[in-house]
Order: structure tokens, then C-alpha cells, then sequence
């Protein structure tokens, strides 16, 4: 996976939307069972938007860049609403190729 290609997607993730660790491996040219190890390459290259990286059920990791908690409130802020079990909806998720007609 292409560390500067992963960068560039994140910061273009455009406020409201989101998209999940394994989208994004396949986006950056990597494959979806790398998805593991992206939150701590985010949390290495701390690229903008880096908080509108989920799992691929809509919901927050539990180690997400470190701070859940934070991420949440950003992603509150983006205008996103999370539902009883803790998800975003699934109409907000960006798929591999997606990002690029933003």
C-alpha cells in the first residue's frame, strides 16, 4: 500500500462522508487485509480527515488515532449521526474509487 497515495484519499474523504480501513488499503493499492495496521499508519502520517476512517460496519475501532472518543466528536461535527449500536450510515460511506470523483 502506497503510504503517500493512502495520505492523499484520507485528506480528500470530504466532510460527511467516511470510509472503511479495508476501502482504503484497496484504494492506496494495497490489499483489504492490510485494513489491520492502518489505524497506526494514520496515526503516523497524521493526515487531515484521518477521523473519517472506520470499520467497514460504520462504527469507530477501539483504538482509533488513539482517542475513540475524539474521533466521535469529529465525526459529530462532520454532521455524521451515529445510530443505537454505535454506527454511521452506511449512505455516507465512500467505496475504492469513490474518493477520486470528489
Amino acid at each position: 500500500m502506497d503510504r503517500e497515495k493512502l495520505r492523499t484519499i484520507v485528506e480528500r474523504i470530504p466532510k460527511g462522508k467516511w470510509i472503511s480501513y479495508a476501502d482504503l488499503c484497496l484504494a492506496a493499492g494495497g490489499f483489504a487485509d492490510e485494513a489491520r495496521s492502518v489505524n497506526q499508519r494514520l496515526m503516523q502520517l497524521e493526515p487531515k480527515n484521518a477521523h473519517r476512517v472506520l470499520r467497514a460496519d460504520g462504527r469507530i475501532g477501539p483504538t482509533a488515532l488513539g482517542d475513540p472518543i475524539k474521533v466521535r466528536k469529529l465525526l459529530e461535527k462532520d454532521g455524521l449521526v451515529f445510530d443505537e449500536r454505535g454506527r454511521v450510515s452506511q449512505d455516507a460511506r465512500l467505496r475504492p474509487g469513490a474518493e477520486s470523483e470528489t
